[in-house]
């Protein structure tokens, strides 16, 4: 290690003479003496003392389990998706193999009238969790830029490092701005796919409930099941913008970020 001189810190130098700035702990500077050292005296050690080392520690054990949270909505989303899609497809092989037998007649639509509406409640269920659950994603992901934010508080040398995206717009949506997706970026994501799908299993739903009642025109029927389809399409589409656009930070799982107040000392 360099000496310091003039009561100057100075950095530990590596083979080829250049200062590398070790990032420790406080104690671990007081140890080594480099109490000098630039980021020893950040607002964040003014202002907490002694209790920056449990808040960091407290901060990388929430860090831990948001990004747990994180992985479990994803988990989730996926799962959901591929029952609801396994399901559709099992259905659809039953209700070909009820076609072949019964020649389309009544026990085929019977037997569709039954199975489709099920499965039309098993996607919209579907989508609707998806929604949820990718607003709880994106809170839990707003939760971690705040962390990243109190690290780079505490360790400002550390920003070179992580990527940081500074300016107003940043700060907004940090701190609970209304997001605004573009309606493909929507239909991209997994709930926007359900969508699409149950929007055209209600659509063929419509259709098979008018060749029932003995509509047997075909360009009726077709006209009649995309107007039925477009119509479910937009309801699940203003569905999902809306559920973004009352998002809050705040409002996602209160329950499982409850933090109950101090009991009020009622003794005189």
């Amino acid at each position: 290690m360099a000496a310091a001189q003039g009561g100057d810190w100075a950095a530990p130098e590596s083979r080829d003479g250049d200062r590398v700035a070790r990032l420790t702990s406080s104690g671990d500077r007081e140890a080594r003496g480099w109490t000098g050292w630039p980021g020893a005296c950040s607002r964040l050690d003014r202002v907490l003392g002694d209790r920056l080392a449990p808040a960091v520690s407290f901060a990388t054990t929430e860090h831990f389990t948001l990004q747990t949270a994180r992985g479990i909505t994803v988990a989730e989303a996926n799962g959901r998706a591929s029952i609801y899609v396994a399901a559709l497809s099992a259905n659809l092989v039953a209700l070909a193999l009820i076609g072949q037998v019964s020649r389309l007649g009544p026990a085929f639509h019977a037997f569709a009238l039954i199975l489709l509406p099920v499965l039309g409640f098993v996607g919209v269920v579907t989508f609707k969790r998806l929604v949820q659950s990718s607003v709880e994603d994106i809170a839990y992901a707003q939760r971690i830029g705040r962390l990243r934010d109190f690290y780079l508080s505490v360790v400002p040398e550390l920003e070179p490092h992580l990527l940081v995206v500074r300016g107003s717009h940043a700060a907004a949506l940090l701190h609970g701005r209304r997001l605004g997706p573009s309606g493909w970026q929507l239909a991209l994501t997994t709930a926007g796919m359900v969508a699409v799908v149950n929007s055209v299993l209600i659509g063929a739903c419509a259709g098979l409930v008018l060749q029932t009642v003995g509509l047997h025109s075909l360009a009726i029927t077709l006209a009649a099941g995309a107007a039925v389809a477009a119509a479910a399409q937009l309801l699940q589409s203003r569905h999902h913008r809306r559920t973004l656009d009352a998002f809050t930070p705040e409002a996602v799982d209160r329950a499982a970020i409850f933090v109950p107040t101090a009991q009020q000392d009622n003794t005189t």
